[in-house]
């Protein structure tokens, strides 16, 4: 009887150890934890990379994006303002490097000429807006 009650014990440890799918309504408070760091432990590619530096008093990024995209923004002075609203579905690459301060700039949408896209802004008191459809 014990040699029984054993092996069920390890038939159903064995079943759990191997286990890929968790069912949603089995999720709860003490294990949700664990269902995300197997989600993240998979061979999932990241969708988008957004990466915002600032360096400076009063200083404001929005980023607003439907599509994945990799996005860097770098302020370094005081009253920068950086939007970035891609609603297009196409996904871009951009890089938006600010050294000065009291600037604006604001990039709207995304396409294939401003894919790859670098903006280097060593100034005060500039204002730059660029729409891309």
């Amino acid at each position: 009887m014990k040699r029984a009650i054993t092996f069920i014990l390890f038939l159903l440890s064995f079943n759990y150890c191997f286990s890929q799918e968790v069912p949603m309504f089995e999720i709860n408070s003490d294990n949700v934890l664990d269902y995300y760091s197997q989600i993240s432990k998979s061979n999932l590619q990241r969708s988008s990379v957004s990466v915002a530096a600032q360096i400076g008093n009063n200083n404001l990024i929005e980023v607003w994006d439907n599509a994945g995209a990799s996005i860097i923004i770098t302020q370094l002075g005081d009253n920068n303002t950086t939007l970035y609203q891609n609603y297009n579905a196409y996904p871009a690459t951009a890089e938006i490097a600010i050294r000065g301060s009291n600037n604006l700039v604001h990039v709207e949408g995304s396409n294939s000429i401003s894919d790859g896209m670098k903006m280097n802004i060593n100034a005060n008191d500039m204002t730059i807006l660029m729409r891309n459809n």
